[in-house]
């Protein structure tokens, strides 16, 4: 039983480090596309949703 409850864990900390890396990621481009808009002095067109 107890290792049932580890491999639950341990999937749940896999699953949880990957969509902390996309939500970083996706920081990471907005963040970006944002230094690019302030350099030209334009809109953008569309947001971005992150969260």
């Amino acid at each position: 039983m107890k290792n049932k409850v580890a491999l639950v864990h341990k999937e749940a900390e896999e699953k949880r480090a990957m969509v902390e890396a996309k939500c970083r990621e996706e920081v990471l481009k907005a963040e970006e596309m944002a230094a690019k808009f302030r350099a030209t002095n334009t809109n953008p067109k569309k947001l971005l949703g992150c969260f």
